[in-house]
Formats: structure tokens, C-alpha cells, sequence
């Protein structure tokens, strides 16, 4: 079986039924896990994925689709097809925020609360409103990781940028561990560009299929299970040429090793020992931080400058190393470990990693956000998965660490409220929070870089 996007979910979920006559599948760009990698990867509810999607879907549901909608809801065809034009019109709105100055968060359409009964999408797409109304993980969830009982060879595909490039890299990882026979191809760029014919560096679609349901003997299971791009962002898509991707036996590469920089009171990093006093900022969910670039799915993607979004009032942390003598590459996970406080029961934090180019562009890598239930004034350790890239930070570029508490609208607002059922809390729900990163000796924050040594 073999899919694509939404298509490689359905294989995954195929997979994971252990038919007897299932053998072999492909799947590219597509989740193994849907609430836990998705809907709410690193515990929050993805907006951008939800949102956009479900509205730009709605026009070519199926008939029967419509009919179970009228049946569930009672409504007549022409209110629903009504429901139809204004999702329509609310898309074309959620889309054109991008343009604006700041993006998103000046849209009524974005911004409104609460998140569960949302118009038109809740109609349309009733099961909305059940997948993001279970904020913690239960049966339900588990009963949509896909990965954990699938048993058969497989080939997995995604990109750097991908929005389910986590949820790739999960699924070889889990299943190669488990039982073997699975390969791993990581390209450059966004989700769709798995779809672009120079993305890929051979075709290997009928020749995994002929080894595992033909038994020709082709050399697909030959070599290391990893083939992947060293370049992240290809500005240049039309002109790319896949000629230098390598390979590893496993994910992370084995030369890859971790190091560790604290962040300092004083906003530098130091190799050797934490110190310095707490740094605070300001997170008003009315205000949030817009998402620039990263691993979304329909707004812009990838490697973005991120100095509109720093010079915003209360942007939050910004933690920066010395200009690099000579460069150096990264590959696999990215993780902060942050010693954190707040006056708030409940709040976010936001890391990114960023390489800060000579001129001043703060080029973005990738985010990610943690929430957890605080207790007011007490210190929190908190670890934040940036997810995997392959990078080279060049010689005099500097590495930097951004911790702020959203990105929006990738990431839906925490409104700080301490409120379970985060997608039912309304505007009145909302408390301004003051968070703390802390860098002593006994309260470390610090990143660990998987280096590569080539």
C-alpha cells in the first residue's frame, strides 16, 4: 500500500492492522501518529494545519459526507451550502492575513474564541471540534498512534520543512528498532516539494514494491537505511539538482555527537557553566508572536528572517553565541532544556533555533512549544524538542536561541487560564503572564546541538 500526504496516514493506519495481506508499504509526507504528532504535537493544538486545512477541503467533500452532516446536524441543503460559501469566504480571509503588517494576529477570523464551535468548520467538519478537545494524552489518542503495531517493511519519505517531518522520522525510528527492513529518505524544503520530480535523486517506488511483492532481486535493501539532503532550504527549486544527499545507517547519524551550550543571564552562551541572573518577559495572548516560516503546512514555510517578529513589543528572550571561527554542521535533534517560572497556572514557551547570517538576517531553523500546569513563583524544568534538521551554521555566523511563549496562528494561544479544555476557553479566559528563564548553577537553561563530525 502506498500514499501521500493524507494518503501516507491512511497506509500508516492500513499498516498498523496487521492484515495478512498487507506485505510492504510507501508512505511520503504523511503521519504515523494523528493527535500526538499533528493535532497536538508537543502538547498543543495545531492551528494552522487544522484550520487551513479543514477550510480548504470543505468545497469537494464527498456526497455522502454531506448527507451524514445534514442528517447529524438537522439543517436543510441550502443552509448547508450557505455554511459552504461562507467557509469559502472565511478561508479566503485566513489566507490574506499573512499579508498584513503583522500578520495574523490583526484577523478577527484567526484570533476569534473559542477555538471548539468554530462557524462553519464545526458543521462541516464535525469531527474538529472532537479532535482538539482532548488536550492530554488518553485512549482516544492512542488509539490514532499508527506506528506502534505496524510489523512490515516500509519506506518513509519527508523533507526537512515538512509539517510531518517529526512524525517520519518517529515511525522508521519506532518500527526499524522494532522489526528492520525500513528505509528513510529526508529531502530539502517544505512539505509539497516531495511532489516536485527534482526532489528525488532516483524513483524508488516500483523498485521497493518488486523486492517485497515480486521478489526481484534488486538492490533496494543494499546499503545504509538513510539517504538524506545536507541542505535543509533550497531557495532554488527549479535549478535543484539532488546530487549530494548521503547516506547513514541509522537516524541520527552515528557521527553525529551532542553539545551542550548554556544560555546565560546576559543573553550569550557559554560551553562551560551556566550563570547569571533570570531574564522575564511579558506574554499577552491578545499580542501573540506570528509565525514566521517553519514547518507549517499552507503559509509560508521554511528558513525565514525572523526580524519582524523580534522587533514586536514584548517578542520575549533572544540568547546569542559568538561569530563562528569555522563552521559547523548539525544533524538529527534539537532540544532546550529551560529552567522556567511564571505567574500564570498554565502558559506557553516557544524556542527556536536560528542562524544569525553577518548582515544581521536571523534565518529561522524550527520551533517548538511545551506547555505544562505551573504553580505560580516556583521554578519548572521544562524540555522543548526543536525536531531534526541537518544544518551548516557557515564560518561567522552566529547561533541563536529565541524563547518566547507563541507562535501563531502555527500554534493555537494558551491563554494562560490553567483551564484543561484549552479549545473552550473564551476571550474573557485570558491572563496577561509574566515567565521567567532561569540560569544558575542549580537551575540551568542550555540547548544540546546533535554535531556532526565529517
Amino acid at each position: 500500500m502506498s500514499g501521500s500526504s493524507a494518503g501516507a496516514t491512511t497506509t500508516f493506519a492500513a499498516a498498523s492492522t496487521r492484515h495478512p495481506t498487507l506485505r510492504a508499504f510507501f508512505a511520503q509526507a504523511g503521519t504515523s501518529s494523528i493527535y500526538d504528532d499533528v493535532v497536538y504535537e508537543g502538547q498543543s493544538i495545531e492551528m494552522e494545519r487544522l484550520w487551513l486545512w479543514v477550510a480548504r477541503n470543505i468545497s469537494g467533500l464527498s456526497q455522502s459526507h454531506r448527507e451524514a452532516v445534514i442528517r447529524r446536524f438537522g439543517v436543510t441543503v441550502a443552509e448547508l451550502e450557505a455554511a459552504s460559501t461562507s467557509a469559502a469566504a472565511r478561508y479566503a480571509r485566513l489566507d490574506a492575513a499573512r499579508h498584513a503588517d503583522p500578520p495574523f494576529a490583526a484577523s478577527p477570523d484567526w484570533m476569534r474564541l473559542p477555538l471548539a464551535g468554530y462557524p462553519d468548520f464545526a458543521l462541516w467538519q464535525p469531527f474538529l471540534d472532537e479532535i482538539i478537545t482532548h488536550p492530554s494524552p488518553d485512549a482516544f489518542r492512542a488509539a490514532h498512534n499508527f506506528r506502534r503495531t505496524i510489523e512490515i517493511p516500509g519506506f518513509h519519505v519527508t523533507t526537512w520543512f515538512d509539517i510531518f517531518q517529526t512524525s517520519v522520522l518517529a515511525a522508521f525510528n519506532d518500527i526499524q528498532a522494532r522489526v528492520g527492513n525500513q528505509k528513510l529518505w529526508i529531502g530539502p524544503n517544505e512539505h509539497h516539494f516531495v511532489y516536485h520530480s527534482n526532489f528525488w535523486p532516483r524513483d524508488p517506488y516500483f523498485e521497493w514494491f518488486d523486492y517485497w511483492l515480486k521478489d526481484e532481486p534488486i538492490g533496494i535493501m543494499d546499503g545504509p537505511a538513510v539517504f538524506y539532503s545536507p541542505r535543509a532550504w533550497v531557495e532554488d527549486r527549479e535549478t535543484y539538482v539532488p546530487s549530494d544527499w548521503r547516506q547513514a545507517e541509522r537516524w541520527p547519524p552515528p557521527e553525529a555527537r551532542p553539545r551542550r551550550l548554556y544560555l546565560r543571564g546576559d543573553g550569550s552562551f557559554a560551553a562551560d557553566e551556566p550563570g547569571g541572573p533570570p531574564r522575564s518577559y511579558r506574554y499577552d495572548p491578545r499580542q501573540p508572536i506570528p509565525t514566521v516560516g517553519g514547518r507549517n503546512m499552507l503559509i509560508d514555510a521554511g528558513s525565514r528572517d525572523q526580524h519582524p517578529a523580534q522587533l514586536l513589543p514584548d517578542y520575549g528572550l533572544i540568547y546569542r553565541g559568538e561569530p563562528l571561527s569555522a563552521g559547523l554542521t548539525i544533524a538529527g535533534e534539537v532540544r532546550v532544556s529551560l529552567a522556567v517560572q511564571s505567574d500564570c497556572p498554565d502558559t506557553d514557551f516557544v524556542a527556536k533555533l536560528i542562524d544569525l547570517h553577518p548582515d544581521g538576517r536571523a534565518m529561522y531553523r524550527d520551533p517548538s512549544r511545551e506547555p505544562r500546569h505551573l504553580a505560580p513563583h516556583r521554578i519548572e524544568r521544562l524540555i522543548i524538542s526543536l525536531g531534526h534538521i541537518n544544518h551548516t551554521f557557515a564560518a561567522g555566523h552566529r547561533i541563536e536561541i529565541d524563547v518566547t511563549s507563541s507562535n501563531f496562528p502555527r500554534r493555537a494561544r494558551n491563554t494562560n487560564s490553567g483551564n484543561l479544555a484549552l479549545a473552550s476557553d473564551g476571550d474573557a479566559d485570558i491572563r496577561v503572564a509574566a515567565n521567567t528563564i532561569h540560569h544558575g548553577d542549580k537551575t540551568p537553561s542550555f540547548v544540546d546541538l546533535p554535531v556532526l563530525s565529517l
